[in-house]
């Protein structure tokens, strides 16, 4: 019991962190994919939030070789796959996440990935 305690809120913490730090709020006309500061840290943790956490993109087995297990493997796929990543991930016809019962992401999340990659993927 105390396992799934545990575990529940590690989960909590985890959704909790994604909050408007990491991508704009829809609403917030000032954003400015030239000057917003959008780092491969944060892009990651949404990659791991929504693409390898459940088992879709981890590496190894990932479909179509869509290995998303490290931001480096992340960041290989992008440069070698950059149309169809942005057809299935950031366009607004995006179909990702495609699992049944996980949220497609928001469109400011979206948009801060597209950004992210327009930047060349920066680390800082």
């Amino acid at each position: 019991m105390m396992k799934y305690l545990s575990g529940m809120l590690l989960l909590w913490l985890v959704y909790s962190a994604c909050t408007s730090e990491q991508a704009p709020k829809p609403e917030d006309k000032n954003f400015a994919c030239d000057t917003a500061v959008i780092t491969s840290a944060r892009i990651y943790t949404i990659i791991q939030q929504k693409c390898t956490n459940f088992g879709c993109h981890p590496g190894g087995g990932s479909p179509v070789g869509a290995n998303f297990g490290t931001l480096a493997s992340l960041k290989a796929y992008i440069t070698l796959n950059g149309g169809t990543f942005a057809e299935r991930v950031t366009s607004v016809n995006a179909d990702m996440p495609q699992s049944q019962g996980f949220p497609e992401l928001p469109r400011a999340v979206r948009d801060s990935i597209a950004c992210w990659i327009s930047k060349g993927m920066p680390d800082q």
